[in-house]
C-alpha cells in the first residue's frame, strides 16, 4: 500500500501492544488506517503477537492475553468499547418494562444499562454495583437496593456471603448480568470467584436472564464458571460478535439482539 509509515515491523508490534494496553481492544481495520498498512499486514502482526502469547485474536481484532484470573484494569475497561457498551446498555434497558423488578450486575456494560433506565417508572432495582446504584438513586420512579457485602475497589462491586444472603431473599422479573468471557463450550465466565457466585445467585432468582457482553468477550474463558449458554434467555451484543457463534447460540434457544455501531461495523467486519 502506498503511503505506508516508515516503521520497522518490531516498532509497529510494540506500538500495537501499547495501544492494546491503553484501549483493551484493537480493530484490524482501525489499525490498518492508523499505521497506513494493509489489513493483511495487521493480521500478520496480530498473529505474531498471539504466537508470543501477548494477545488473543477476536473477531475483527484482538485483545490482550492474560491469565484466566487476571481481569483487565477497571480504568482500561471504562474506555474500551465505549460506543458498543453504550448501545448495548440502551438496547438491554429497552427490554425492561415499567413496573418490573430486576437484579442488576456490576460492570461497565451494566452501568450503561443503569444510565438508560433513568426516567423509568415503578422499577425496583437490586444491585451489587455501587456506581449503578448511585446512577439511579435520585430517580423518582426507581427504588434502589444494594445487596451489601465486601466492597471491591475498581468496579466498586459488592460480593460475598452478605450479597448472597440478600439475593436469596428476593424473586425478580429479570436479571441483567455481564460477562468476563463467553464461549459456546464454557458459557459465561468471570475473573473473580466471589462475583461469579453472585451472578449465579442472580440468575437463579429471575424469570428471565439477560446477558450483556460486547464482542471482545467472545472466545474468552475466565477463571470461574457462571452459567452455560443454555441458561441465557437473551443476549445483547454488538455487531463485532462472530456471526457463527451467534447462530449457534440462537440454535441453543438464546434470543440474540445485535446492536449496530455506525461508522465501525462495515469497516471492521472480516472480508
Amino acid at each position: 500500500m502506498s503511503g505506508e509509515k516508515p516503521m520497522f515491523p518490531e516498532q509497529r508490534l510494540n506500538e500495537l501492544l501499547a495501544l492494546l494496553r491503553e484501549r483493551g481492544v484493537v480493530r484490524i481495520a482501525e489499525m490498518a488506517r492508523h499505521f497506513s498498512v494493509s489489513r493483511e499486514t495487521i493480521r500478520r502482526d496480530l498473529a505474531e503477537l498471539e504466537e508470543r502469547g501477548l494477545v488473543r485474536k477476536v473477531h475483527g481484532g484482538a485483545v490482550l492475553a492474560g491469565p484466566r484470573s487476571q481481569e483487565p484494569p477497571y480504568a482500561t475497561r471504562m474506555v474500551s468499547m465505549v460506543e458498543e457498551k453504550r448501545r448495548i446498555g440502551e438496547a438491554a434497558a429497552a427490554l425492561v418494562r415499567d413496573g418490573e423488578s430486576l437484579l442488576l450486575d456490576l460492570g461497565t456494560t451494566t452501568l450503561e444499562v443503569a444510565r438508560h433506565l433513568r426516567g423509568r417508572r415503578g422499577l425496583t432495582v437490586i444491585t451489587n454495583s455501587v456506581p449503578a446504584a448511585l446512577t439511579l438513586v435520585e430517580e423518582p420512579g426507581v427504588e434502589v437496593f444494594l445487596t451489601g457485602g465486601r466492597l471491591r475497589g475498581g468496579d466498586h462491586s459488592l460480593s460475598g456471603s452478605w450479597a448472597l444472603r440478600s439475593i436469596g431473599e428476593v424473586f425478580v422479573d429479570k436479571a441483567i448480568v455481564g460477562a468476563g468471557g463467553l464461549t459456546l463450550e464454557h458459557g459465561v465466565t468471570d475473573y473473580h470467584m466471589e462475583e461469579a457466585a453472585t451472578r449465579r445467585a442472580m440468575i437463579q432468582k429471575a424469570r428471565e436472564v439477560i446477558v450483556v457482553a460486547d464482542s471482545s468477550k467472545f472466545g474468552v474463558t475466565a477463571l470461574a464458571a457462571v452459567m452455560p449458554v443454555t441458561a441465557i434467555d437473551h443476549l445483547v451484543t454488538d455487531a463485532g460478535a462472530p456471526p457463527e457463534v451467534l447462530r449457534e447460540l440462537e440454535k441453543a434457544g438464546v434470543r440474540v439482539t445485535v446492536v449496530p455501531v455506525p461508522g465501525r461495523d462495515a469497516d471492521d467486519a472480516e472480508p
